[in-house]
């Protein structure tokens, strides 16, 4: 994903202060999963971050493969991590009423996300495959057909019901074969639900050492993670270090890194 604006009215757009979002630079290493009209993306992403004066990231994990897959000098690349909304740090677990309309069990685990191969739900499929005594999964967001019995796919939900279907899960985990930030990581700390996520730079950072990191690809040690995440009682210093380091994560933050970055891009020869 990306988003490119300039920073003021120009006949020539090349002399424009431009600032570029990248989000993510996972299309570079699996171009076969972008979808026909995409197919110019990686080359757009180039010119456009070569053109700019400012490129924002997420992460430091997607600056770093910026500065070296599209070959910018770092310090071009301003890092704007994300926030988390403060509702999520008062989430309940869902009412009665609420897990019978989505058909939540109860007990279970969650991902959240809608399906794609960089999602790598295959994996996670696997590692239930091979791990019975897991309780059933659930999977909120677009796109998840054809699911074992083992699996609930509840579709696409409202903010509101979404953070106490979160609040409610044993564990929350995101197998992704790539990230640029994995946000679902930090709302689940803030709601006090452990996380399992695949070991990927942008979740390693994010998740600044409050979640289990599984090698990607290998499902026992995927079905090993949850089946501890399901058994273990958090301890309250747990709980409140999970809960201290999503806090850390403002859209405030964010709103005023990214307004240093317009202006770095204006002040820029």
């Amino acid at each position: 994903d990306l988003h490119s604006f300039p920073t003021r009215r120009s006949s020539d757009l090349n002399a424009a202060a431009g600032v570029l979002t990248i989000h993510d630079l996972a299309f570079l290493d699996a171009p076969d999963f972008l979808a026909p009209g995409d197919a110019r993306l990686p080359e757009l992403v180039r010119l456009s971050a070569h053109r700019a004066a400012v490129v924002c990231t997420p992460t430091q994990a997607v600056a770093d493969v910026a500065a070296d897959r599209l070959e910018l000098p770092p310090d071009k690349i301003a890092v704007t991590p994300l926030g988390v909304d403060p509702a999520w740090f008062t989430a309940r677990p869902p009412s009665e009423a609420l897990a019978r309309r989505v058909g939540l069990p109860s007990e279970y685990l969650l991902f959240v996300g809608a399906a794609g191969p960089r999602k790598a739900l295959a994996w996670l499929l696997k590692a239930y495959d091979i791990t019975p005594d897991l309780p059933p999964l659930v999977l909120v967001g677009p796109g998840h057909t054809g699911v074992p019995d083992r699996v609930r796919a509840v579709g696409y939900l409202s903010d509101v019901d979404l953070r106490s279907v979160v609040a409610g899960a044993s564990a929350l985990v995101l197998p992704s074969r790539d990230e640029g930030f994995g946000l679902p990581v930090l709302e689940a700390m803030a709601a006090d639900v452990p996380v399992v996520c695949s070991d990927v730079p942008a979740l390693r950072e994010v998740s600044g050492g409050h979640a289990t990191l599984v090698p990607f690809g290998d499902s026992e040690a995927m079905g090993a993670a949850l089946t501890a995440a399901v058994a273990a009682s958090a301890s309250l210093e747990t709980l409140t270090a999970r809960r201290a380091h999503a806090a850390e994560f403002t859209w405030h933050r964010c709103a005023e890194l990214t307004v240093d970055a317009y202006r770095r891009a204006v002040e820029a020869p």
